[in-house]
């Protein structure tokens, strides 16, 4: 089956890297972000509109960035012409337990199969976000590029998307504070004892803290812990770093992973705004194909 035959497609969420959607010619719709001192701009995949340095800068200094999901009049505008076009679409899309993105497209694909009852849209809430929802969407292209159908390709994001591990950490606790994702009191504490949250994504799709670490060192390798235990090895996927602002964390965690023998390839990609508004600049995650996703650690 040829590429062409169908469309994969994302959200800018995802943050897959630009060379791999380039690549395989992923299609990836943009997102809103407004910013309290009144930057607009629609977040996309290579980071066109918003240089990601300056991004991170103003929300350093205090700015924060309101994320919207993506309304039904703009998915109508991008659907509509690649169905038109004589495209099928396979759309693995922002998790449906932090936004109402996934909902809102899928009551357009409804109406898009009645304007074009020849064509295929199917519509797949990834359960995920950020690094592991490109992650996952690049692997359903090399799928369709090796001849899977988009039924059977739909099917297998489904069945694989809980199997897809989405950890963090944080060192900023005032920005999780700032961004509503931890009460103030919460955010004094954990600054005053150096603790610093680790997680994952739970199954339905909500960013959850599932740990502490005293320090960042050792929630950096907190992250390789988790990985060491709960890696899939009968697959033979890379790893995925993805980091906000932190370069160094980064390549410390990519190293930390190559040590435990256990992955060959570790690539490094970046996190923008849609999550990076939440995240702050020291937001540091990592994405791999799991056993589970862990609920402790």
């Amino acid at each position: 089956m040829a590429r062409e035959d169908y469309l994969v497609v994302t959200d800018a969420c995802s943050d897959i890297i630009p060379s791999y959607a380039d690549k395989e010619g992923i299609l990836v719709i943009p997102m809103e972000v407004t910013m309290t001192d009144g930057t607009q701009f629609d977040a996309t995949y290579d980071n066109s509109t918003m240089d990601l340095a300056e991004f991170y800068k103003k929300i350093g200094n205090g700015n924060l960035a309101q994320t919207s999901a993506i309304t039904p009049e703009r998915y109508k505008n991008f659907f509509t012409p690649l169905l038109k076009e004589g495209h099928d679409i396979l759309y693995n899309c922002f998790t449906s337990g932090l936004s109402s993105t996934y909902n809102n497209a899928r009551l357009v694909a409804a109406e898009l199969r009645e304007e074009f009852p020849e064509r295929k849209i199917i519509v797949v809430d990834s359960l995920g976000a950020t690094g592991g929802q490109g992650y996952h969407t690049y692997w359903a292209a090399v799928n369709r590029d090796k001849g899977m159908s988009i039924e059977d390709n739909a099917k297998w994001l489904e069945d694989t998307r809980l199997h897809v591990a989405y950890t963090w950490t944080v060192s900023d606790l005032m920005h999780l504070n700032r961004g509503g994702r931890l009460s103030k009191t919460a955010a004094i504490f954990g600054t005053a004892l150096q603790i610093k949250p680790v997680g994952d994504i739970d199954d339905e799709g909500h960013l959850v803290s599932i740990g502490k670490a005293r320090g960042r060192k050792l929630s950096i390798k907190k992250l390789c812990d988790m990985m060491d235990k709960s890696i899939d090895t009968s697959l033979d996927y890379p790893v995925l770093i993805c980091h906000c602002d932190c370069p160094d964390d980064a390549e410390t965690l990519k190293q930390l992973v190559l040590a435990t023998g256990k992955v060959k390839d570790v690539v490094i990609g970046r996190t923008g705004p849609i999550v990076g508004a939440h995240l702050g600049p020291t937001g540091l995650t990592m994405y791999y194909f799991c056993t589970k996703r862990l609920t402790s650690i």
